[in-house]
């Protein structure tokens, strides 16, 4: 599955990353071929060399490593997070008559359970309850998502959905990729 982020900032991190990695592999296999005393007297300028590097992967990280949201505000990207700028599924909007549906949603590790995936178009009510032991909230992909849910407590996302599939997910990090994640179907 390809990076979730666009391909200039893939190529960004992927030239940081060889130089780092063509450092290291030079430093550890090829200069001590040649200089069997490497690297002796110039110890202080590898340690101010290797410590350059790493702190320009660790910048290239943060740099290229996040997505501009449509508002200019940064946003950390992981390998299997889609990104949300360009949401391949339908965003919530006004529906011209939307009916009021309330959805029991239960969280914890690492799961959402719903009570039902699949809805009629309009006004969508999620129940969420945290039953895991940790903080937890419900995004939808492209669209609003809860404030952080502490264990044992609850919190309402109020939307209306015009139909289409949505993707709903745990926004903490590593918590979509562990499985806090569902899809639902609005008809």
């Amino acid at each position: 599955m390809p990076l979730a982020i666009s391909t200039g900032h893939e190529v960004g991190l992927a030239v940081t990353g060889a130089a780092f990695i063509a450092f290291a592999l030079l430093s550890a296999l090829l200069f001590p071929r040649f200089r069997p005393q490497y690297p002796g007297s110039a110890l202080p300028a590898f340690i101010v060399v290797a410590v350059v590097f790493f702190f320009g992967m660790l910048t290239a990280v943060e740099v290229f490593g996040a997505e501009k949201k449509k508002g200019g505000e940064r946003v950390a990207q992981t390998a299997s997070q889609p990104p949300t700028t360009q949401p391949t599924t339908s965003t919530p909007t006004t529906a011209p008559k939307p009916q009021a549906t309330t959805v029991a949603v239960t969280e914890s590790e690492f799961k959402i359970v719903l009570a039902s995936s699949s809805f009629k178009a309009g006004k969508i009510t999620f129940d969420i309850k945290n039953t895991g032991k940790l903080a937890h909230d419900l995004a939808i992909k492209g669209g609003q998502k809860t404030k952080l849910i502490q264990p044992g407590g609850s919190a309402q996302l109020a939307v209306t959905l015009k139909p289409g599939k949505y993707h709903l997910y745990c926004s903490v990090p590593g918590h979509e990729q562990a499985g806090m994640k569902a899809d639902i179907t609005v008809s």
